[in-house]
């Protein structure tokens, strides 16, 4: 269960839960642990769907009496991001089950309440009912995150079947200017993207993280040492990481995007890892 928490505070959370439905001496056990697990539900929904970025969404619309995003639409981010269903339906994806899903996991949440409210019936529970009850909370829990992650990763797998030309593209036409300290000049051989995943769906971005290779030809000495064979020019491969930032857009790879200055690794050009102490 810890391996799906995103921060230390939600794993602490998680073990002080746990900790009280533990607690055989205290009859107050059950409703600590119920609510404990209903506040951790909640922790975990804010820290994936910040309230300034589901705000910033095309599809966001102020429906509560203090202007707060209700759970669903945190739902909604967590999942999709700023994408609108109208994109996404046009994309293929089947919202009538997404929705069905989402009240699900509210209905969920909203089952944990009864037994924070202190009443004779859920106070003292017995063993047997605690154990049952605390089985399904758990499950139900861990079914909220992994519905999340399994309609997320529907996206991005989805979207990663239409970006790998336009990615490739955009990666190899792009200059790398970690690679003027190497050389006077340099020359670009061709560059290749051994990995790319997308990252991150924001309020407004689709982020794609990239990896690969960039092979240069470094040229030394001047003109006229090089007219007379003087100079000298080396065969090299560096890796390199860089992040392309798409606009959202229905037509997906937009042409609306930015490629970020890239991070060439040239620290084995210096024989050790000191390089970049140094500059």
């Amino acid at each position: 269960m810890k391996k799906i928490l995103t921060s230390q505070f939600e794993i602490d959370l998680f073990e002080a839960s746990l900790a009280s439905l533990n607690d055989k001496t205290n009859k107050l056990r059950y409703n600590n642990f119920a609510y404990s697990i209903r506040e951790l539900s909640r922790h975990f929904l804010y820290s994936l769907s910040p309230e300034e970025k589901v705000k910033k969404c095309v599809w966001y619309k102020t429906v509560t009496t203090d202007g707060k995003p209700t759970r669903a639409q945190r739902i909604k981010y967590a999942i999709h991001g700023g994408i609108s269903d109208e994109i996404l339906e046009k994309w293929g994806f089947d919202l009538d089950e997404l929705k069905d899903q989402v009240k699900t996991l509210l209905e969920n949440i909203n089952s944990l309440s009864k037994y924070t409210h202190i009443n004779e019936d859920v106070f003292d529970l017995k063993e047997l009912e605690i154990e049952k009850n605390s089985k399904r909370v758990l499950e139900s829990f861990q079914m909220f995150v992994e519905t999340i992650d399994a309609y997320k990763n529907d996206i991005k797998q989805f979207l990663d079947g239409h970006i790998e030309e336009h990615m490739i593209y955009s990666v190899v036409t792009t200059f790398f200017e970690n690679v003027d300290a190497l050389a006077p000049h340099h020359s670009l051989n061709y560059s290749e993207v051994t990995d790319y995943e997308i990252s991150e769906i924001n309020d407004e971005e689709i982020i794609v993280d990239v990896s690969g290779y960039l092979h240069v030809t470094l040229e030394y000495g001047s003109r006229k040492e090089r007219e007379e064979r003087d100079g000298l020019d080396l065969e090299e491969s560096f890796t390199f990481k860089t992040k392309i930032k798409y606009e959202i857009s229905e037509d997906f790879p937009s042409d609306k995007h930015e490629i970020e200055d890239y991070d060439v690794d040239v620290s084995d050009w210096y024989g050790d890892n000191d390089y970049y102490d140094e500059v």
